[in-house]
């Protein structure tokens, strides 16, 4: 069994440690004692310091913020080898950016898991270093695997992985808050709105996943000429909602790229 050590308890950390404590023997490094301790109690997960959770690790998964990848980074160097497998889920942060700064033709594999890791769905982003193996590949899929879906890209593509994807989850929330107001701007109340939308949204993913057809093709079937469907699909089309969603796409991508290191 591979031994995973986890830099960072944070959301993410926290996900993939739910995700993965079953099947990897897991040690994390968490520098805030309060969450160190709430992780310890809720997942029966070794906590300790990074020199002993990176030097007893095969894989070392980064989930620390970029802002603070470069004290990390430093402090690390000092314990990795070159069997080990770095993986990072920081967005902006390029393969090559840390194995510049760790040195030892370290093995590394970026991964852009999204938020919905926290409920087992997410889909990640993953690519390789310049050292990393095929194996190595495989090796990210099975450990993301266990917290939703995986997607193998060239690192050229992350900026686009991380707009999509990445910042999806906002989108979706956003477009979620609009529905609701909307709803109740008609004078339903708050919590029917809110059920009314959820059920919605979760009913109509279920299906586009099931059905094997396409957005397009659903959206047609549930739209009938002249109706009310129709009605609401004309306004969309009236203010440019697509290309509205393509230049949102286009700006995250452009502050993604960036944003990197």
């Amino acid at each position: 069994m591979s031994k995973i050590g986890i830099i960072g308890g944070g959301n993410m950390g926290t996900a993939i440690l739910a995700g993965i404590g079953r099947k990897y023997a897991v040690a994390v490094c968490e520098q805030d004692v309060r969450r160190a301790g709430s992780l310890k109690r809720r997942f029966g997960a070794k906590v300790a310091d990074l020199a002993t959770v990176a030097s007893g690790s095969s894989i070392i998964i980064l989930a620390v913020k970029p802002q603070n990848f470069e004290e990390v980074l430093g402090a690390l160097r000092w314990y990795v080898r070159p069997d080990q497998l770095i993986v990072s889920i920081a967005a902006g942060i390029t393969c090559r950016y840390i194995e510049q700064r760790l040195g030892k033709k370290i093995r590394v594999v970026r991964t852009m898991p999204n938020l919905p890791a926290q409920v087992g769905e997410a889909v990640t982003g993953i690519c390789r270093g310049k050292f990393a193996t095929t194996a190595d590949i495989k090796t990210a899929q099975q450990i993301f695997n266990c917290i939703g879906k995986t997607v193998v890209v060239e690192e050229r593509l992350m900026d686009a992985i991380t707009a999509v994807s990445g910042s999806g989850p906002g989108y979706i929330f956003y477009f979620t808050e609009c529905l609701e107001k909307a709803a109740r701007s008609l004078g339903l109340k708050p919590g029917l709105s809110r059920v009314l939308v959820a059920q919605t949204l979760k009913g109509s993913v279920r299906l586009l996943e099931q059905s094997g057809e396409g957005a397009d093709v659903l959206r047609a079937r549930v739209t009938s000429k002249g109706g009310t469907t129709q009605a609401a699909l004309d306004v969309f089309y009236k203010n440019g909602v697509e290309n509205v969603f393509v230049q949102a796409l286009k700006a995250a991508c452009k502050r993604s790229s960036k944003l990197s290191k």
